[in-house]
């Protein structure tokens, strides 16, 4: 094997090790212009999640403090599906079914840890009321008549289930 494919095999190595993919086939041809296509587009693509995330915990955190009224999808007065649908909307361009039932059923299922969850997933308790993770063990919710949305920690009111939308 000469020399120049051997430093492209070997820098295309070095690219794939950097960007977090474990495992390579040594016996791939592997082409100079090849190089960084995939490496271009896994990063790009992580950077929009990112970015979607954020403005999902951005908007929800904006949205505290606002009443809780049944049936509504804001932007002054949210119920809990009703704030989870607006936030998806207009933060991430992502439309949700309305109901907290439609919305459970949507996204891959995730296990309720801090260890699991990513901010912008939703949290469920049974198939009744729904909630968004905001990192660090919070979540935003509009919780109930005679309240406004707010924040609130896992540990105070633990979900049953969560599900990721955003991915």
């Amino acid at each position: 094997m000469n020399f120049k494919r051997t430093l492209v095999k070997y820098t295309a190595a070095l690219s794939i090790f950097f960007t977090g993919i474990s495992t390579i086939s040594a016996a791939a041809t592997v082409h100079a212009d090849e190089v960084s296509t995939p490496v271009v587009t896994t990063v790009k693509k992580t950077s929009d999640v990112t970015k979607k995330r954020n403005a999902i915990v951005k908007l929800a955190k904006k949205e505290i403090g606002k009443p809780y009224v049944w049936g509504a999808t804001g932007p002054s007065a949210f119920d809990c599906s009703g704030l989870t649908t607006y936030v998806y909307k207009n933060a991430a361009n992502q439309i949700l079914p309305r109901t907290t039932y439609g919305q459970i059923t949507l996204g891959k299922t995730i296990p309720v840890s801090t260890k699991t969850l990513k901010k912008g997933d939703l949290l469920f308790w049974g198939n009744y009321h729904v909630g968004i993770y905001i990192g660090g063990g919070e979540f935003v919710h509009a919780p109930a008549p005679g309240q406004n949305v707010k924040t609130q920690t896992l540990a105070s009111f633990f979900p049953s289930s969560a599900k990721r939308v955003i991915d």
